[in-house]
């Protein structure tokens, strides 16, 4: 392999990286420069990712400037699959990673020299002059003050404190500079700007869209994510996230009639596996705390490729350029795509990977310079990066597949064979309507609930009614959840800016945007591939039926079908970007006046989409330091420990102690219920007594406990009389800002 990478003309690189990553883990063990981590991040991530995407325009298209990021992409996640693997298996170290490092550079640069060649860059796509607007240069200059602006608010309105929706503290104004810079965009799409040039400032509008949860939550947003930082500093100190394959008792699960061990079935791990690699490893390589990698990593991965992503899978079905730039544009439109892509989540973590597969994929199908064998090949090595993934996107990407594998062979087959193809084709699709509900069924987590007729058709009138106003599909508690493809909530926003809340949006614009939707169906014909963008229409439908059988006739842990928002989002772009484009497009009225009136109509959409949510507790800075604060006090101590407070500072505590101390140290049950610590928790707040510290010292196994609470959480009609009597019984406490914290011992 040395012989030949000798004669590579990048062997000079070669070397460079070598070096860096040597260097690099000299730094890390020794010196702990962070300037020098930066930079050989940047050369060493360079000199590979342009390796790599060489190497991806053999089997996808790719213009001048999308080569390297897509290399850096595919880079990126060969490093978190490279990770995953001994994390689900086993446990990593940093050794390995930097031994991993230096192992990548020699076989990229290897594979570069023999397969890469000189692939000369795709053309930029450029529409016809007559159907595009001239677009004022003075724009360029309000877009960057507005968009100035906007960060300025965002920073401004940025707490620590306790608040129900960032809404509450982003000024108002915030929404009218979006709104104001989503038309800026418009207008640009549908000007004679370079494409290039255009999808830039699409990828700087989607920085800022997420930007609004990073940036005013300084602690983060979200619940679930303390649960992941708590794991990724588990494995970065060298435990064991069980089950694992070795290193500890091998556990076995019945599955079926046989029994394989219980790792390689418990979807929890391997669905989160990929991205505690990725973080871990940006952690120790840029010397960053995970905390800090978690804030930001899946904002910047959603941010810069989903639009890139989005632009190279419509391009499988039109080249035309403002079709190409609406795609990529549009989820400024969906709330999922919206909050999801602000935070870092298995949910869009693993949808970012699924999504360049699926492109990666199509473009391999259709490519017919590539051999039959290497297809497969680079199928089965697609589907292991998938099962090392959030696991609902393996078996969306193996449905995605066996649909156009017999699409294909419909359309080039005749006769009885095709009448075979067409049977099996119908067969699949009536098996897919209960493939999401039955994967919920999957380790008892929900269960089909009996039904009558009557409740089919009320319960089919009901759905169609909350998707034709974008209500919620999913019964909510409190409004607290994000499970919705366009609009968060469609009643009052917590939105300040009166033009939300001015009229009832959702249901002007809902409409509106369903027209432009079937518009958009009844035009697919004109794409380059109308079977296949006619294919991604059923799967929609199949999506949307798996969600209306799962809410409506079955109770429980809705675990993959409601989950599915995400995706169900992203098949709704095409054929929504599609209409638009074609409405355009289309001779009648005037072709100025339509434009405007199109982009007045998506900066509206977006702007009440974005008021509309989210609405959800977080972990405040207070409570972040009371739990470094607890564990600082018993991270000398062995365990068990005791830990009685609300769920969210607990959460912090599960982080901070690297998943040492779970929920305070109570018994956790079905979908994270703890009705003993719960009770035991509201008893404190209510009519304090020792006997409720006794018996969470009795059910934790602990010899002391300490006590959390803040003064909102007591009895509102006798707080001061309240927070007097604990302290009576256990003398004066800890405060930590709003966070109050007693310690006892028998």
């Amino acid at each position: 392999m040395i012989a030949v990478i000798k004669k590579n003309k990048y062997f000079i690189f070669t070397i460079a990286s070598v070096l860096i990553v040597l260097f690099w883990y000299f730094n890390f063990q020794f010196w702990h420069f962070a300037v020098l981590n930066f930079l050989f991040f940047i050369f060493y991530f360079l000199f590979n990712s342009v390796w790599l995407g060489n190497l991806l325009t053999k089997f996808i298209n790719l213009e001048r400037g999308l080569k390297t990021i897509f290399g850096f992409f595919g880079f990126l996640f060969l490093i978190a699959f490279t990770m995953a693997v001994p994390i689900v298996l086993f446990k990593v170290v940093p050794i390995y990673l930097f031994i991993l490092l230096f192992t990548l550079t020699l076989f990229i640069s290897f594979l570069n020299h023999h397969y890469a060649g000189e692939n000369k860059s795709a053309s930029w796509p450029e529409s016809d002059s007559r159907q595009e607007i001239e677009f004022p240069k003075i724009l360029y200059f309000l877009f960057f003050v507005f968009y100035i602006l906007a960060v300025a608010f965002l920073f401004r309105a940025r707490t620590g404190k306790f608040i129900l929706s960032p809404w509450t503290t982003i000024s108002p104004f915030y929404l009218y500079f979006w709104m104001t810079i989503v038309f800026i965009i418009g207008l640009m799409i549908f000007s004679r700007e370079k494409t290039a040039k255009i999808l830039f400032f699409i990828v700087l509008a989607s920085l800022l869209l997420h930007a609004y949860l990073p940036i005013v939550y300084q602690g983060g947003f979200g619940g679930d994510k303390w649960r992941h930082i708590g794991a990724e500093k588990l494995l970065m100190n060298g435990n064991i996230y069980s089950p694992a394959l070795f290193g500890e008792k091998l556990r076995l699960k019945q599955f079926g009639k046989i029994k394989i061990p219980e790792v390689f079935i418990v979807g929890n791990k391997t669905s989160y596996s990929n991205m505690w690699g990725l973080s871990i490893a940006l952690s120790w390589l840029l010397g960053l705390d995970i905390f800090l990698i978690d804030l930001i990593l899946g904002f910047l991965l959603f941010s810069i490729f989903l639009p890139i992503f989005l632009f190279k899978f419509a391009q499988i079905f039109s080249d035309r350029k403002q079709f190409l730039l609406l795609t990529s544009f549009l989820p400024v439109c969906f709330f999922p795509l919206q909050i999801y892509g602000g935070i870092t989540i298995p949910n869009t973590f693993g949808f970012l990977v699924f999504l360049f597969s699926l492109t990666s994929f199509l473009y391999l199908f259709f490519k017919k310079s590539i051999s039959k064998k290497n297809k497969i090949i680079f199928f089965i090595l697609l589907l292991v990066v998938l099962y090392f993934n959030y696991i609902l996107y393996l078996f969306v990407f193996l449905g995605f597949a066996l649909f156009f594998w017999l699409t294909k062979k419909i359309l080039n087959s005749s006769g009885r064979k095709k009448k075979i193809f067409i049977l099996f084709f119908c067969l699949i699709i009536l098996f897919s309507f209960l493939i999401i509900p039955l994967l919920d069924s999957f380790n008892n987590f929900s269960h089909f609930k009996s039904i009558r007729i009557k409740e089919v058709f009320n319960a089919l009138i009901d759905f169609g009614k909350r998707l034709l106003v974008s209500r919620a599909i999913f019964p909510r508690i409190f409004q607290m959840e994000q499970d919705n493809w366009l609009y968060m909530q469609t009643g009052r926003t917590m939105n300040r800016c009166v033009l939300m809340n001015l009229l009832p949006w959702s249901y002007i614009l809902t409409p509106i945007f369903w027209l432009f939707f079937i518009y958009g169906i009844l035009k697919l014909k004109k794409v380059s591939r109308p079977k296949y963008a006619y294919l991604l229409i059923v799967l929609l439908f199949i999506a949307l039926v798996g969600q209306f059988i799962a809410s409506y006739f079955m109770e429980g842990n809705h675990i993959f079908s409601k989950r599915l928002v995400v995706l169900i989002s992203f098949l709704f772009i095409l054929p929504f970007s599609w209409g638009i484009y074609s409405f355009v497009e289309n001779k009648f009225l005037g072709q100025r006046a339509k434009i405007l009136a199109v982009i007045l109509f998506l900066s509206l959409l977006s702007g009440t989409v974005y008021a509309s949510g989210p609405k959800m507790q977080r972990v405040t800075i207070d409570e972040i330091k009371a739990a470094n604060y607890v564990w600082d006090n018993l991270k000398n101590k062995s365990g068990p420990y005791c830990v009685l407070a609300n769920t969210w500072p607990l959460l912090a505590v599960e982080a901070v102690s690297g998943r040492q101390i779970i929920t305070g140290g109570f018994p956790v049950y079905f979908e994270y219920r703890q009705p003993e610590r719960v009770q035991l928790f509201q008893n404190m707040n209510k009519e304090p007594s020792i006997k409720y510290l006794e018996k969470s010292i009795k059910i934790t196994g602990a010899k002391d406990c300490y006590f959390m609470t803040e003064k909102k959480w007591l009895f509102f009609e006798r707080k001061e009389k309240i927070f007097n009597r604990i302290n009576e019984i256990l003398g004066n406490p800890k405060q930590i800002g709003d966070v109050f914290i007693w310690y006892y011992k028998k």
